[in-house]
């Protein structure tokens, strides 16, 4: 690390040895702060308002601009994954997504004529194939031919995204449970069932700004490993905290910290320093397998940005705090459910519980059989 970095703070000395008992007091005060009730802050016309914004100026559309993939991918497109930008986006594709229901062209619908019982039989009379032969109103076929050629242009898989999001949230209507696309299908179940790329398309992101042309963007496929996904937060041109994205504990992680953090502090100083906004936050891949580093994508520096193991508080006054990890023994369940329940499953559809749940229901019927 050259000596000459002085926008980055901490880099002219070694990290900081990571410590298990620091990042328990961290993640505990902070899973504290975010399960009490926060005091009521009010502005200067008496309405309430989060105190957490009162941390920020207002977002300018350059910011924001500056954060759509199209702005950024052009600069930094030798340390990222290679993508597929298609825009401007047919209005009659943008229409479809925008329809009623998780409905994909070429495949039929089911529809249920029947009474719905609780415990009840049935031989499956009930049940139809709809008349429409799986056609849907607008002519997307342009687009379709268009995302199945980039697609091809990407080796054959890819995962989709919008001008500000992946559909993260809609991984249960993929067949794998991943954003993985080999067809444009499989792109319109991801898209059709996301609420993120709903609010992309509505500009409902950042409703106070103008609104900006919606993008499509097809991603070369990679089966990433979470735990290697950390967030990286730039207040003034300075890098002031690195923290693990996944929020589960990983042994691992604590002992490669050192060299992790130096590897971020180096892509920071050699890459992600040349963003053009001044506070930003991005997330970044360390693969495990080769020595390189790859950003994911950009965000503003906005209270809206999830500040992960942080507090927006810290991030915002401190110099330089380091890489924090998810340190052993803490629930992320218990401790995270109010700050990690946005896009996520009711707890009680969590992995463990649905096949506790899947388990206990088995015994039960095998318990009544005669």
């Amino acid at each position: 690390m050259s000596n000459n970095s002085p926008d980055l703070k901490g880099a002219d000395s070694p990290p900081a040895m990571y410590t298990e008992e620091a990042a328990r007091t961290a993640i505990s005060a902070l899973a504290l702060t975010n399960t009490q009730d926060s005091e009521t802050v009010t502005d200067s016309q008496g309405e309430a308002v989060d105190d957490d914004t009162l941390l920020f100026a207002p977002l300018t559309q350059t910011e924001v601009d500056n954060c759509a993939f199209s702005s950024w991918y052009p600069t930094f497109s030798r340390v990222t994954f290679k993508s597929e930008i298609i825009r401007p986006l047919d209005a009659e594709f943008v229409k479809y997504l925008l329809s009623d229901g998780v409905f994909v062209p070429g495949q039929k619908r089911m529809e249920y004529h029947g009474e719905l019982e609780e415990f009840g039989s049935s031989n499956g009379s009930e049940w139809s194939d709809s008349d429409d032969g799986g056609e849907v109103a607008e002519d997307i076929s342009t687009t379709t031919f268009e995302i199945s050629r980039r697609i091809e242009l990407l080796g054959g898989s890819a995962f989709p995204r919008t001008t500000w999001s992946a559909p993260t949230d809609a991984d249960w209507a993929s067949a794998t449970s991943t954003l993985e696309c080999k067809t444009p299908q499989d792109v319109y179940w991801l898209l059709k069932a996301s609420t993120k790329t709903a609010k992309d398309l509505l500009n409902e992101r950042y409703p106070a700004l103008a609104s900006v042309e919606p993008e499509l963007v097809l991603r070369k496929w990679a089966n990433l490993h979470p735990s290697m996904v950390f967030r990286c937060f730039v207040r003034n041109n300075s890098l002031v905290g690195i923290s693990q994205v996944d929020v589960q504990f990983h042994r691992f992680l604590c002992e490669m910290s050192a060299d992790i953090e130096q590897k971020l502090q180096t892509f920071f100083a050699a890459h992600a320093r040349g963003f053009p906004s001044e506070s930003y936050c991005y997330d970044a891949y360390v693969a495990r397998t080769v020595d390189r580093v790859l950003v994911m994508d950009f965000e503003p520096w906005s209270h809206c940005v999830d500040s992960c193991l942080f507090e927006w508080r810290e991030l915002c006054t401190a110099e330089y705090l380091g890489l924090r990890l998810f340190p052993e023994g803490v629930n992320p369940l218990g401790h995270f459910s109010a700050k990690y329940s946005s896009s996520r499953f009711p707890i009680e559809m969590t992995a463990d519980a649905y096949h506790a749940s899947v388990a206990t229901m088995i015994e039960r019927m095998k318990s009544e059989q005669p």
